[in-house]
């Protein structure tokens, strides 16, 4: 049996001169028990300012709070 949750990610893509888009996703290490607890979360996150949630990057860098299922550690199987 997988034991699946939801969980918060970091989407970030960096866009200029000189190179192509890149984009990666980090894993928060925050788990939620539903999707809609997650979702909530991101979309505050996600509502955000700029200026409150970015510092210290360039202005081609922009991010996003995503969530995504993923499955757990099921010491059974």
């Amino acid at each position: 049996m997988v034991n699946e949750m939801w969980s918060l990610f970091l989407y970030s893509v960096v866009s200029g001169i000189g190179f192509d888009v890149s984009h990666s996703i980090t894993d928060l290490n925050r788990s939620y028990l539903t999707k809609n607890a997650c979702v909530e979360d991101a979309q505050s996150l996600n509502k955000r300012p700029i200026r409150d949630k970015q510092i210290g990057l360039d202005n081609g860098v922009s991010i996003r709070y995503v969530c995504l299922l993923k499955p757990g550690n099921d010491a059974t199987t």
